[in-house]
């Protein structure tokens, strides 16, 4: 059975997706797709065998962990859970793979006891060669606590200040005891200050070595002490195992939420799809996305040092944009969202190791006035109908679903879209169904299933004609 068809010269709805509306929607969803992929996609955990053999059947395994950007709580916390489990099964070694620009907010103490409570040893390596690896703050204290300190010839070491980038620097540099065996006089205080070159370090580290494999190999008989006593490694190549760790799905995202470009795109980003929200009838997709969004970028600013005016500003930035929408104007409140949201973002992060880059900022700032200024404008336009049409004209018309009416939605009648909502029998229209305009309350029109029997609406230029 067909449904029953509006009649001829009624005009319709172009294809799916070439509307305003939904090449907004098809944005928004494309921006979300992609913040998504980028939190998401990270090396999973594995285990692998040297020599080819099964990890169960190893004499020996060595368990590795990449340490990659700023050692945050979730990245502390995970650290930790690796060396806790590798003392449960009786690890030959912890290695980890340090590539970090510093420690942001987590626990420095609880680390540290961590590493030196093991009876396993641990091992960093900042690496791998020809990357820039670092250990900057933080990371330069867990390489110097470590029983196995290790780095790439060409790897930065250093500076150790500030320790916790969410505290900044400190006015005065202090001296910092990082250990026995640690490079004293000038050497030193340039590790402390300014950072060096590893390979300028090669009589303080206890190996050089160009990545892991090379690593594994120059740590077979070494003898460490660890909080066990002295422990001679065998690590041979046809004995060991080598297990790999990653963060979890839900520490990759907070870990993710705690990079400075990320946050101040998810902050953005998540506000952009709410304040569309506030111009569309119900609360859609782009809704519940934004408040995800936010969420996330809400707990990456509790991790980092941010200026909470300057959050301040970039929010009114954002709602100045949408009241511009609103009153339909491109003057003094555009330059005004424009010029808070441009000096909310330069200074967001409060610390002079932390930062957004101009170029950033500047082409942020385009997409935003893009968005507010055009798009939104052309999506209420189009909402709003002709300009010689008002909404007391439309009853009687027929029309089709462009937008799902659960209750509400959008309908085009005669080629504009406009405002629905559903009063029908069924729960919901989808979309495609042909309906028909029975009444209007304020700008909503109220539809119901078209009837083909109905004697067709004389529009009003007619009947004054």
């Amino acid at each position: 059975m067909t449904s029953p068809r509006p009649p001829a010269g009624t005009s319709f709805p172009p294809p799916a997706g070439t509307t305003p509306l939904a090449a907004a929607r098809r944005l928004l969803l494309g921006l979300l797709l992609a913040l998504s992929v980028a939190t998401l996609v990270a090396t999973p955990a594995r285990a692998q065998v040297g020599g080819g053999g099964d990890l169960e059947g190893a004499t020996h395994v060595v368990d590795i962990l990449p340490v990659d950007g700023f050692i945050d709580p979730p990245v502390a916390a995970q650290i930790r859970d690796v060396i806790a489990g590798a003392n449960e099964r009786g690890s030959e070694l912890v290695v980890l793979q340090v590539d970090s620009p510093g420690l942001v907010s987590a626990d420095l103490d609880g680390l540290l006891e961590a590493v030196n409570g093991s009876a396993v040893p641990v091992a960093v390596f900042v690496g791998p060669r020809a990357a820039g690896a670092q250990a900057a703050g933080g990371a330069l204290l867990l390489l110097a606590e470590a029983h196995v300190r290790a780095a790439a010839v060409d790897a930065v070491i250093g500076p150790l200040l500030p320790v916790d980038l969410a505290d900044g620097v400190p006015d005065a540099v202090v001296d910092v005891g990082v250990g026995p065996g640690w490079p004293e006089g000038e050497l030193g205080a340039e590790v402390l200050r300014e950072g060096v070159v590893a390979e300028r370090l090669a009589g303080e580290l206890d190996v050089l070595a160009n990545g892991l494999e090379p690593l594994l190999v120059e740590l077979d008989g070494v003898t460490v002490t660890t909080a066990d006593g002295e422990h001679t490694l065998r690590i041979r190549r046809d004995e060991v195992g080598v297990r790999f760790h990653s963060l979890g799905l839900v520490r990759r995202m907070l870990h993710a939420a705690t990079t400075p470009v990320f946050i101040y795109l998810l902050l953005v980003i998540g506000l952009a799809m709410l304040l569309f929200e506030v111009f569309q009838p119900g609360f859609g997709v782009a809704g519940v996305a934004g408040l995800v969004m936010l969420g996330i970028g809400v707990f990456g600013l509790t991790v980092l040092p941010v200026t909470w005016w300057a959050v301040a500003l970039l929010v009114l930035g954002l709602a100045l944009f949408a009241v511009d929408v609103a009153i339909a104007g491109f003057g003094p409140v555009t330059v005004a969202a424009t010029a808070a949201f441009v000096v909310g973002s330069l200074r967001l992060y409060d610390s002079p190791s932390i930062g957004l880059s101009g170029y950033l900022v500047a082409a942020t700032t385009v997409s935003a006035l893009v968005f507010f200024v055009f798009v939104m404008t052309t999506v209420l336009r189009a909402q709003a109908g002709p300009d010689d049409l008002v909404v007391e004209d439309l009853v009687g018309r027929p029309g089709i679903v462009r937008s799902v009416l659960n209750p509400e939605g959008h309908v085009y009648i005669d080629g504009a879209l406009w405002r629905a909502r559903w009063i029908g029998d069924a729960r919901r229209a989808k979309v495609g169904t042909p309906v028909q305009v029975t009444g209007v309350e304020g700008a909503t029109v109220l539809v119901e299933p078209f009837d083909a029997a109905a004697e067709p609406a004389v529009p009003a230029d007619a009947r004054n004609s």
